[in-house]
């Protein structure tokens, strides 16, 4: 079979230290205004440890040992200060929080304190990251691949709550800060910004048309990028353009209709400078003094798709589109370009972008050209002009003008577009929001029922001392992954013992049970279970298997197995066909409210020392869920205790004595004991017989 036919082998990789796919030392702070989702970028580790765990029964914790990771991190996000972290998303559609991440947040200011941990534990390498935003932690769990989870943050940024809707940011604030700040703008002067034009209620203001429009941002800025590409996209969102007049830079919008809403009030102004004739048209010979172009129908697109990341569906990106039926059925479907806006979060604000852009794709669609003598130099872009010209049929078109070129000699060149009425403002529609139907992979399950714990006789144990525990999630949580069981001697350092992935059927008794002294199967007697609190199910067995133990099952002190699970109701069974008396323990009354676990594969086992008899010990146990994730926090889960008896092995006497070995035990007055067994106390439980045979054989 040649070197091919060997047996395969599964390597394990063991990592020395965190895996960093690439390098993100180049990239620039992003800076971001509203609310939006950034991801973090690692700035600092250091304590990378492996952890090795026992693994449990069935599952993922199969076989073989499981090994995870950690590590002490710094994780910076954005240009600070923001406000504060609201939902964190780690690899799941639903979102959890910082303190469940056990993640400490450093919201950026300037000046900053730097993390007491790291101060005190690595006081070298203890930088503040001032003007930064951060999040730490102490031995961060990086799980079996020792790479930093996926984790995205919804950050509450600069402006947040600032518009109309009390989320996103305002538009004209987002630009004057975007211009002007210290500490990440462009640099542009304050005083060259027309406050008049950018802010104001009950006016003409970009502002006020922002407001009364109902259009509000959440821009997140993460790679480089011209500040006037940037500008111009905002603007475009917005319906607005950026004018430089009288030494100023004015924000003018399109809007071409008065609005009123979220307690503003816009008001355009719409009035004409001029009216303009034949006799204020310049013209060359052979040349029409006011030059029409018309767009073709056809080409105008009727769909417009703009991208935005939808908060209500976790900010993942997805096209909100506008249409006209009307140009549809005329002309046919004409799809627009995608426009790209993921500082848009809020579904009714892309539906009026949407709507806007769509317009004046569609119905701005004739262009006018004329030129003016030097007379007219005060006219300036976004102005308001009629034209007259009977030669082509143009009798007082109000116009806007677009662009202004002029030449050495003074001559003014003018391009205006046409301005239909309330083609410039936006009707919203009421839409659909996506919502997401991926598994969730990081929500924290229930917690645990109160265990059963038990110390089985030796015939289960194989004589081995050994504790049992059936655990089982509360209400039977369909997320239950399982859980990881911690032990601790003193009740404050807890060790880990293992995991099980799978529930125990457990439960209790809703009425008693009655010992049983005759022949088994007891057919006289049924039991009644209660497994609601795990929501477990119990079949039935063969009466050869009921009669070997295999479904043995723990109640009340006694254990018995049975050949028949009949349901009742949700998660309860009448069993019958009992055997009782099982594993050498005799048949006990088992009041209602006792413990019922059924001893499958489902029940984890821990060998004991025979040094921890009579002990207590105290265990906590730790959820996850059916991803592996969503632990819970070790220091707020309860405590169980159980002090160990040492009843599940046979002392060297009593084995002698069931292995039926005759053991002479010497004279009572002159021989020194050489084996001892202690059996405890005379009213303590039976836990195993050893039958010696007739007293008279």
């Amino acid at each position: 079979m040649g070197f091919l036919s060997g047996s395969s082998h599964t390597k394990v990789t063991i990592y020395s230290g965190l895996q960093v796919q690439s390098t993100s030392s180049a990239l620039p702070i992003p800076i971001i205004w509203g609310r939006n989702l950034l991801a973090p970028n690692v700035l600092w580790y250091n304590n990378f440890k492996r952890h090795n765990h026992q693994r449990g029964k069935g599952g993922f914790f199969a076989t073989g040992n499981a090994t995870t990771y950690t590590a002490d991190v710094i994780m910076g996000i954005c240009e600070g200060p923001v406000a504060e972290i609201g939902n964190v998303w780690q690899g799941s559609p639903s979102p959890t929080t910082l303190a469940k991440l056990k993640l400490s947040f450093f919201n950026g200011a300037t000046p900053q304190s730097s993390w007491s941990y790291l101060a005190t534990t690595y006081p070298s390498q203890a930088l503040s990251y001032n003007g930064t935003c951060y999040v730490c932690a102490a031995n961060f769990k990086l799980g079996p691949s020792a790479s930093i989870p996926s984790n995205n943050f919804e950050i509450y940024g600069v402006l947040q709550g600032t518009g109309f809707n009390g989320i996103d940011a305002d538009p004209a604030q987002i630009i004057y800060d975007f211009l002007t700040n210290s500490q990440y703008g462009v640099g542009f002067p304050a005083a060259s910004i027309s406050g008049a034009a950018l802010y104001g209620n009950n006016s003409s203001s970009f502002q006020a048309f922002c407001f009364a429009a109902g259009i509000a941002f959440s821009p997140v800025l993460i790679m480089r990028e011209k500040a006037s590409s940037i500008l111009d996209r905002w603007l475009r969102l917005a319906n607005a353009t950026a004018v430089w007049s009288d030494g100023l830079l004015k924000i003018v919008p399109f809007a071409d209709s008065s609005l009123s809403a979220n307690g503003w009030t816009f008001a355009p102004n719409l009035t004409p400078i001029y009216s303009l004739t034949d006799e204020d048209f310049l013209y060359t010979e052979g040349e029409d003094p006011v030059k029409i172009t018309r767009a073709d129908p056809y080409s105008a697109p009727n769909w417009q798709a703009i991208e935005i990341q939808s908060r209500a569906d976790q900010y993942n990106t997805g096209p909100i589109t506008a249409f006209d039926q009307a140009a549809i059925d005329r002309f046919g479907r004409r799809v627009g370009p995608a426009v790209t806006a993921h500082e848009i979060c809020d579904l009714d604000v892309a539906q009026t972008v949407a709507q806007l852009v769509m317009q004046r794709a569609l119905y701005v669609r004739n262009t006018y050209q004329f030129k003016l003598s030097w007379e007219f130099c005060l006219l300036e872009p976004m102005d308001l002009v009629q034209i007259n010209d009977a030669a082509i049929g143009v009798d007082a078109v109000t116009v806007r003008i677009t662009d202004i070129e002029e030449d050495d000699s003074g001559l003014l060149t003018v391009t205006a577009e046409e301005l239909p009425h309330g083609v410039d403002t936006s009707v919203v529609y009421p839409i659909q929001p996506k919502i997401s139907t991926m598994p969730d992979g990081i929500s924290a399950p229930n917690g645990v029922n109160p265990p059963l714990i038990i110390e089985p006789p030796p015939q289960l144990t194989n004589n081995a001392l050994e504790l049992w525990f059936g655990i089982s999630p509360q209400s039977g949580d369909p997320r239950w992954g399982g859980c990881v069981i911690y032990m601790s001697r003193d009740g404050a350092t807890y060790e880990e013992l293992g995991a099980v992935t799978d529930s125990a059927q457990q439960g209790v008794l809703p009425t008693s049970l009655p010992s049983y002294a005759g022949a088994n199967p007891d057919d006289a007697d049924s039991l009644a279970v209660d497994l609601t609190e795990s929501m477990g199910t119990l079949s039935s067995w063969s009466s050869a298997q009921a009669a070997a133990g295999d479904s043995i099952c723990y109640v009340g002190g006694e254990y018995l197995s049975y050949e028949n699970a009949t349901l009742t109701a949700a998660g309860k069974y009448d069993l019958t066909g009992l055997y009782r008396g099982q594993a050498g323990i005799a048949s006990v009354t088992s009041s209602a409210g006792a413990p019922f676990c059924l001893l499958d594969s489902a029940i984890f086992k821990w060998s004991v020392s025979s040094d921890d008899i009579g002990q207590t010990l105290y265990f906590k146990f730790d959820s996850f869920n059916t991803f592996l994730s969503g632990f819970q926090d070790l220091g707020t889960l309860p405590v169980f205790s159980y002090t160990v008896q040492g009843t599940g092995k046979l002392g060297p006497v009593a084995s002698q004595l069931a292995l039926g070995v005759s053991m002479d035990f010497g004279h009572v007055a002159n021989d020194v004991a050489s084996e001892m067994d202690d059996y405890g106390s005379v009213s303590s439980q039976i836990v195993s017989v050893i039958d010696l045979g007739n007293c008279t054989s």
